[in-house]
C-alpha cells in the first residue's frame, strides 16, 4: 500500500531528526552559484546539495591524511 503524503512527510521528519540534520543558509554571489551548478552537473550530481556535501567530506578526508602525514614526519 502506498504511503500518504502525510506519512511520507512524517517519515522524512523522523529521518531528519534521527540524523540531527539542520538547514544551512549560504549567501552566494551569482558567479558562485553558477560554478556550483555547472560543477555539480559536470561531476554527475543531480542535486547540488549532494555535490557540496561530497566536497566537504572529501576535504575532511584530505585534512585527515595531511594530519597523519605530518605526524609521521614529526616522528622522523
Amino acid at each position: 500500500m502506498a504511503k500518504t503524503d502525510a506519512e511520507r512527510k512524517r517519515a522524512q521528519r523522523e529521518r531528519r531528526k534521527f540524523l540531527k540534520m539542520k538547514r544551512m543558509e549560504l549567501d552566494l554571489a551569482w558567479g558562485e552559484r553558477e560554478l556550483i551548478a555547472s560543477n555539480a552537473e559536470a561531476r554527475g550530481f543531480i542535486d547540488q546539495t549532494e555535490y557540496l556535501v561530497r566536497l566537504v567530506l572529501d576535504d575532511a578526508a584530505r585534512l585527515e591524511r595531511d594530519r597523519s602525514r605530518n605526524k609521521e614526519n614529526e616522528k622522523k
